[in-house]
């Protein structure tokens, strides 16, 4: 990773991108690199991947500085590895989610 290109707002949210010249190394593992930019954000995956409705999945993303989550779709690769922004809105730790980040730690 070259350089970091992602956004963080006051109220949590994140807007990522994947600048032109780093492309083809997104290509190539894309959740690895998917990783680092997050860990640019002090943001880690936390638990499995799961359903969010009939035809995709996600996961979820904690963000150890402002100590709120999102949600990934595994479909916004596709929008990233095309160069394009993915909007990550921030919301409020649920208790599953707590009792996972103390699993986890």
């Amino acid at each position: 990773m070259r350089t970091q290109k992602s956004i963080q707002f006051k109220n949590g949210n994140i807007n990522l991108r994947i600048p032109r010249e780093d492309l083809e190394d997104f290509k190539k593992d894309q959740v690895l690199y998917l990783s680092e930019l997050l860990s640019w954000n002090n943001c880690d995956f936390i638990g499995e991947t799961y359903c969010l409705n009939n035809f995709e999945t996600g996961h979820t993303i904690y963000n150890w500085y402002m100590d709120c989550t999102y949600i990934f779709p595994w479909r916004e690769l596709e929008t990233l590895a095309a160069g394009k922004m993915v909007k990550l809105y921030a919301r409020p730790v649920e208790d599953w989610e707590l009792e996972i980040i103390e699993r986890d730690i």
